[in-house]
């Protein structure tokens, strides 16, 4: 026996009001279906009528219009595949934001009939009312029937939707829509238009833009408390007020078009570089097709708000100057990373609520230099599905998560990056930020009364007294200065000593994945040999047989090399499992050097990574072994990451050391992508970091580690990789 699936008349009404996210969203695709049909404009009308007490919400465009087959056999047919096979309209080949064939019943969230009248060119008008009472309790669809008219009225070609709602009071429409909620639709309906810089990019992605012009027109009547009005609705005004911005276009195998701005400092030409965007090794992201992007990043502190007022924001409603409230007021509505495809928004990528590419969760990290999630309004244009395999979901809340939407906030992440790096350089030079310092340094100027006891002098010479008791004021001074310096010089020395500890121990944490993999590794060959070995011990008791004492041997061979690994496992990473730091002495730096690589070796030889050591046997470096293995082992561990994610054949680590001018100078270089930043002189402070999800520990530990050697460690310019150089003086 066959049965056919008869689906409930109630899920017409589920389409709309279960997977359609509010009214805006539902306006919104209707004003896409305007698009979809080729529309020179969208004119959206929210009326009330209140002697009938009906208020209805329409949607009315110039576009192609439907005929009558089309009606019936496509618009009456819920998750038709008509726009999924055309994939772009029929004259201006605008990609069609509609595939899923569900658009049109988000108009059952905003009221209980829809009533459609569509004209196609050289066609009959085509008219019909679907009433959603129909459309619930127990009924199934092919029971309801719906009545179609065709008539010769004349007029252009276009499409209407009108939603009523009837039995309305004005309380009602007052709630539905008062000033916030008309204001949110505004929003809503102004960020479904791409800027102009939206519309270039969509040319360079193949989308055909040159003549499409698509205008939204918002148009208030009846509604309670506020004047009948028109409003026009246009892109923000706010984006060419940006501090910074960085813009471009990523290809389809990764390669980076970049351009930089700083609008703080005119005189700044824009920056241009190229760069390879680098996937994570795992294997779970793709570039997602070609696409670009174009971030505006605002500075909110209240210099910044100033210099935004400056530049002439205005009150997108009134027209009028803003103040400082207003102008926050101003971001907060319009912040939100947009994704375009073509000319239109896909929800909800751009809405402030939804922090898509996490850069909240990144910034709680690291303050100082990352970007939040409110600071930036921003676009990205991606291709179409077939070019992208950036598949929107039914439900028309974003894309589906697959390794091509990972591997499009990978990306998008790294270009931020290159934003942030750059931001901070130029806030750390106007002092618009605060000022990074080692942590020696820091500790140091706590117990540092220099300042102070000037500042004393210099009160104590403007008092009227005596110069002979002026003097013996200040003597007594600066004696109780230097006694307090010298009581707490103990202090200051144990705090270094304790922060040193806790560095070598941020080191041992950064390796952990090293000392997991390989411990587990010989762990396990030490746990599972021995009862092997007893039961071939009595086997070969009772009876020999070579090939069994031969297998035991070998099993017994391979107990011994696994617990000799283990212990010298534990040996390499002993210089930073101290309860104190050692006193510095003279060590053989290249011992030392191959000791660290050693801790990294199967990571080295599972992404085939080739290394060099130039550095005579013989070689002295005064310092400790802790120091060294912070040094060297976040210098290794930082290659390996990217050269982990580079698709160059060559990869490989070089150390070279000698004497250079009286000074012992090590050169620590790679053959990855090389430095990702500008600022070459700030990725030795806390918090600097290009990878994604990087901490911005790793480089300020070296430049601790290095700085307690009494060296320098600077980042240089390279052809090719990363070059780090050390110079440590023999005194």
């Amino acid at each position: 026996m066959s049965y056919r699936i008869r689906p409930s008349a109630r899920l017409i009404s589920t389409i709309g009001k279960d997977l359609v996210k509010d009214k805006f969203a539902a306006v919104a695709e209707l004003v896409k279906n305007s698009y979809d049909a080729d529309a020179t404009y969208s004119y959206v009308c929210i009326e009330f009528d209140k002697d009938t007490r009906i208020l209805t919400i329409s949607v009315e465009d110039d576009g192609h219009g439907m005929d009558l087959d089309t009606v019936v056999n496509i618009w009456l047919v819920p998750a038709t595949s008509d726009k999924l096979n055309r994939k772009t309209s029929p004259k201006k080949k605008r990609p069609l934001q509609g595939r899923k064939g569900i658009g049109r019943f988000a108009a059952a969230v905003l009221g209980t009939e829809i009533h459609l009248k569509t004209k196609a060119d050289k066609n009959k008008q085509v008219v019909l009312t679907l009433d959603l009472k129909d459309f619930s309790g127990e009924k199934l669809l092919d029971d309801v029937s719906i009545d179609i008219q065709e008539s010769e009225e004349g007029g252009s070609k276009g499409t209407f939707i009108g939603v009523t709602d009837y039995d309305v009071t004005e309380k009602d429409v007052e709630e539905i829509w008062s000033a916030k909620q008309r204001s949110k639709l505004q929003l809503e309906l102004r960020k479904l238009l791409a800027p102009t810089e939206v519309i270039n990019t969509g040319k360079k992605l193949g989308y055909s833009v040159q003549s499409d012009k698509f205008d939204i027109t918002l148009e208030y009547s009846g509604i309670p408390n506020i004047a009948d009005k028109i409003v026009e609705i246009s892109p923000f005004n706010i984006v060419d007020m940006y501090d910074y911005r960085i813009y471009g276009e990523i290809s389809k195998n990764g390669t980076a078009e970049i351009r930089y701005l700083n609008q703080n400092v005119p005189s700044i030409k824009e920056e241009k570089l190229t760069t390879k965007i680098l996937l994570e090794s795992q294997g779970d992201q793709e570039f997602p097709g070609a696409l670009s992007f174009d971030f505006r990043v605002f500075d909110r502190d209240p210099e910044s708000i100033d210099a935004l007022i400056g530049r002439g924001l205005i009150d997108p409603e009134s027209g009028d100057k803003v103040g400082k409230r207003k102008a926050r007021d101003i971001l907060n509505e319009n912040y939100g990373v947009s994704l375009f495809r073509g000319l239109f928004r896909i929800r909800p990528y751009g809405d402030s609520d939804v922090d898509w590419l996490e850069l909240d969760k990144d910034r709680v990290q690291n303050p100082s230099r990352k970007v939040g999630h409110n600071q930036v309004i921003g676009f990205v244009n991606i291709e179409s599905e077939e070019n992208s395999n950036l598949i929107e979901k039914s439900a028309r809340d974003g894309l589906v998560d697959n390794k091509h939407y990972y591997g499009l906030i990978h990306s998008l992440k790294m270009i931020m990056i290159q934003l942030e790096a750059r931001r901070f350089e130029f806030r750390q030079k106007s002092f618009r930020g605060r000022k990074g310092k080692s942590i020696d340094k820091s500790i140091e100027d706590l117990f540092d009364y220099t300042g102070v006891s000037r500042k004393i002098k210099r009160k104590l010479t403007g008092l009227e007294i005596g110069h002979k008791q002026q003097v013996l004021l200040l003597e007594s001074i600066e004696k109780e200065f230097n006694d307090e310096q010298k009581r707490k010089s103990d202090e200051y020395k144990r705090i270094k000593e304790t922060i040193a500890l806790y560095q070598g121990q941020a080191t041992l944490g950064k390796i952990t994945h090293v000392l997991l993999h390989e411990g587990r590794k010989h762990i396990k060959v030490i746990n599972e040999t021995p009862p092997r070995l007893l039961r071939w011990m009595e086997l070969l008791l009772k009876k020999f047989d070579q090939d069994l004492q031969d297998k035991l041997y070998d099993r017994a061979d391979l107990l011994v090399k696994s617990s000799k690994s283990l212990a010298l496992l534990f040996k390499r990473i002993e210089p930073l499992a101290v309860t104190r730091r050692p006193n510095r002495k003279n060590i053989l730096l290249n011992k030392e050097v191959i000791d660290n690589f050693e801790i990294f070796s199967s990571d080295l030889k599972r992404n085939s990574i080739e290394t060099e050591i130039d550095i005579d046997d013989d070689l002295l470096i005064y310092s400790t072994s802790f120091d060294l293995t912070t040094v060297f082992a976040n210098l290794i561990e930082n290659s390996l990451f990217w050269l982990s994610l580079s698709d160059k054949k060559h990869k490989k680590i070089t150390v070279e050391a000698g004497y250079f001018e009286g000074d012992l100078e090590i050169t620590f270089s790679d053959t990855g992508p090389g430095f990702q930043g500008p600022n070459l002189e700030s990725m030795f402070e806390p918090g600097f970091s290009m990878r994604p999800e990087g901490t911005g520990l790793g480089l300020a530990l070296v430049g601790e580690a290095v700085d307690r050697m009494n060296g320098e460690i600077r980042a240089a310019e390279t052809t090719e990789g990363a070059c780090f150089i050390i110079t440590i003086g023999r005194g």
